[in-house]
């Protein structure tokens, strides 16, 4: 993801002034962060918290698409406050906000129906650290929000040679099957949408997340 987005910033002008891979690299580069305008956390679930509240610390604006710390993530709104922005997203993909989006408007249908069942699938690489996969959590997370009647929705996760990231919701019930997927062909996609929200996190202080991007550009309401 580093590269892609690295990629991405020269290809439109942007210059990358680090890129650090460890904390060794973090410890020596701190300085760094006092001249940087945006800084993009894609790391490991172990490393990702140090990481973003060194960049606040700096009053840094930080993207960050990190799953697997959200445990700390109470905190690290407090840390940001009013003074500094943090836009967190599981998944930076355009694609699979809209799919959460629609996934959201069907579920507040299903609730006044009370006839589906709701299950979650989830595919990706096998190097993939956490499991249920962040944008699966999220996809719950959105599905219930949407509901009166919270479902107790079953996510079953598989990791299989390089696969980009594969998320289905089936809505089942004895009469017939709702199936809506989503499926990443490269991971340019998080790329782009990671360059798309930094572009929106300028000038901006709180969290946001990458539904504010959507709905910023119109895509969706």
């Amino acid at each position: 993801m580093g590269k892609a987005i690295e990629s991405i910033l020269l290809k439109q002008g942007h210059s990358v002034i680090a890129t650090i891979d460890n904390e060794t690299e973090l410890n020596e580069n701190e300085d760094i962060f006092d001249t940087a305008d945006m800084a993009f956390e894609f790391s490991t679930p172990s490393t990702a918290y140090n990481n973003i509240k060194t960049c606040l610390k700096h009053k840094l604006p930080v993207v960050c698409g990190t799953t697997g710390w959200d445990d700390k993530l109470v905190e690290i709104k407090s840390i940001c406050g009013d003074e500094n922005a943090l836009l967190y997203a599981p998944n930076f993909s355009i694609g699979i906000n809209i799919f959460l989006n629609i996934n959201a408007q069907l579920s507040k249908i299903v609730d006044s129906l009370n006839l589906y069942e709701i299950n979650i699938e989830e595919t990706h690489h096998i190097h993939k650290k956490d499991a249920p996969s962040g944008t699966a959590l999220e996809i719950k997370r959105t599905i219930n929000e949407s509901m009166t009647n919270k479902s107790d929705i079953e996510i079953t996760s598989h990791r299989e040679g390089e696969v980009v990231g594969i998320h289905e919701v089936t809505y089942t019930s004895l009469l017939d099957t709702i199936e809506l997927r989503h499926t990443a062909k490269t991971r340019d996609a998080f790329a782009y949408g990671a360059v798309m929200a930094a572009n929106f996190l300028i000038d901006k202080k709180g969290i946001f997340n990458m539904q504010d991007v959507i709905k910023s550009l119109y895509i969706c309401k």
